[in-house]
């Protein structure tokens, strides 16, 4: 790169950069206060941005969750999609990719809460509603998508279409998540047992996935 070309991505990178700050800073103001009630002085406050920068980047909040969700979830897939590489060698398919994926998906307290909030939203504002269906329809196709290539790769036909399996895994996880968010944090070993992110946690979803994929899929 030329000292010419790399004066000129300065501001691409500090626009970028100022993004993920942004996008960090409504992460945690949204699941402290909500989506309704954080204002954008207080995202921009705990950002350290002025309301200029904000507005330089995104037009509304829920422009910025937009972004938010594209984010959370593409990461979330990415790691799934590494852990399910090479999945076919494996001796026992559906089983490794429950254990590969159950490790690495992001369950943690942040983002479920502000996720369900978003949706709640949704339900009440149409403008909201169509913005979640928008993402939620590229992150089903994507799942979708790596599905079918699993099962391919992995020589598993499938008894229903990966779609439909993608929806009810989606629909599977989140409502299982949900359920272990809600429990009150605490300290200690009851901490331990309840926080969505502990191997015990895991437990109900594991066997809910295992029935699932054991059914849908043939050798």
């Amino acid at each position: 790169m030329t000292v010419h070309e790399d004066v000129e991505a300065r501001p691409k990178r500090r626009r970028a950069e100022t993004v993920e700050r942004l996008l960090d800073a409504a992460l945690e103001t949204f699941a402290e206060v909500g989506f309704a009630a954080a204002s954008v002085e207080d995202i921009c406050r705990r950002g350290g941005f002025t309301r200029g920068a904000f507005y330089s980047s995104f037009r509304t909040k829920d422009e910025l969750f937009a972004a938010l969700y594209a984010r959370e979830t593409s990461r979330d897939l990415e790691r799934v999609e590494h852990q399910l590489a090479g999945i076919e060698q494996e001796a026992d398919p559906v089983g490794a990719a429950i254990e590969r994926c159950l490790s690495t998906m992001r369950a943690d307290r942040t983002w479920v809460l502000v996720q369900a909030e978003y949706t709640l939203h949704a339900a009440r504002h149409p403008g909201a509603a169509a913005l979640l269906h928008e993402h939620a329809a590229a992150l089903h196709a994507r799942l979708s998508a790596l599905i079918d290539d699993t099962a391919a790769r992995a020589g598993m036909p499938l008894a229903v279409p990966a779609g439909q399996l993608a929806r009810i895994v989606l629909a599977l996880h989140d409502g299982v998540v949900l359920q272990q968010v809600s429990v009150p944090e605490s300290t200690g070993t009851e901490r331990q047992k309840t926080h969505p992110t502990h191997p015990a946690a895991n437990d109900l979803e594991r066997t809910a996935l295992l029935l699932l994929l054991r059914a849908v899929t043939t050798d």
